[in-house]
């Protein structure tokens, strides 16, 4: 802000510059719910990671050599891990909990598995009490667990959203169908650090599977959550330009799309079983693979519910 002293122009105060957000990752896997909110918020920094599988956290290191996440402490055990230090210092707390305790494929053992970390990540967010709580689980979750969620964050003064989410929604040629939750503290507005209700920008999201790159439509993807489902809308806009890859490799059985990407690389070639030959260090890799999250699907999740939040305010 400035005012008008004869020819001078006499500065009060400089003006704000955008605070850009900050994060603290519980369960970071290796870094996809991350690196979708790169994508979907510019600027956005993660400030500490929590990550106790070794190959995980070795992956976390190693994109933060290579710039792709962000430099930020790597905490060992999110049970022992004391968010208090981290009261008004965050704006997003992100958690990939266990799935095991929730996942059709299990056991189904719920509050009863030893890998059911929730209950830590619902004391980090008392302690900590950030503005905004986005999760990510399985499908399962929906009738394992998530009204146990669900509750605790409303008990803690959260309003939420919830939809489920597939990769193939933003191009990739499987489904792996998620759940994500978003929680905004009730006592805090929703306009985020820069003052803007919608940050908008970063890179559009698009569904590749669709006739030059046309975003979801309306309903068309995300299953409902009771109250708490957010309409699933698409984001899309023009598209940045084309890598010489494509963001994600075609189906199994699209051979054709395979020689046509392979026969322009030759230094990529597929691997028959690749994945079972015995080697520790690829059995961590497909583990690590199978259980993380799409970094686009990510973004996609957080910017639709996150919009449903702004509708919700300019009542809309």
């Amino acid at each position: 802000m400035s005012v008008h002293n004869g020819d001078q122009r006499v500065a009060l105060y400089p003006e704000a510059k955008p605070e850009p957000l900050s994060g603290l990752s519980l369960c970071t896997g290796v870094g996809g719910l991350e690196l979708g909110l790169h994508v979907a918020e510019p600027g956005y920094r993660t400030v500490c990671y929590v990550e106790r599988e070794a190959c995980a956290a070795a992956t976390l290191v190693a994109r933060m050599e290579d710039k792709a996440l962000d430099h930020a402490p790597v905490w060992d055990d999110v049970k022992s891990f004391d968010g208090r230090p981290w009261r008004g210092k965050l704006h997003i707390l992100t958690a990939g909990y266990p799935c095991q305790p929730f996942s059709a494929s299990g056991k189904q053992r719920g509050k009863d598995d030893p890998r059911h970390l929730w209950p830590h990540v619902a004391r980090i967010i008392r302690e900590c009490e950030p503005e905004w709580v986005f999760c990510e689980n399985v499908e399962g979750h929906l009738d394992r667990g998530f009204e146990q969620v669900a509750g605790e964050l409303q008990a803690m003064g959260y309003s939420l959203k919830a939809g489920l989410f597939s990769a193939a929604e933003v191009g990739a040629s499987h489904i792996r169908k998620r759940l994500f939750i978003l929680a905004h503290a009730d006592d805090k507005s929703l306009l985020l650090p820069d003052g803007h209700p919608d940050r908008g920008g970063g890179v559009p999201l698009q569904d590749r599977n669709r006739p030059e790159g046309q975003p979801a439509r309306h309903r068309q993807c995300s299953t409902g959550v009771d109250n708490f489902l957010a309409d699933d809308e698409g984001t899309g806009a023009d598209q940045p330009a084309k890598s010489a890859l494509p963001v994600f490799a075609p189906a199994p059985c699209d051979l054709e799309a395979w020689n046509t990407h392979l026969s322009g690389r030759l230094d990529l070639q597929p691997e028959l079983l690749g994945l079972a030959d015995g080697l520790a260090n690829r059995v961590e890799r497909s583990r690590a693979a199978g259980n993380g999250v799409v970094p686009l699907a990510a973004a996609h999740a957080w910017r639709t519910l996150r919009a449903e939040f702004l509708i919700r305010e300019g009542g809309g």
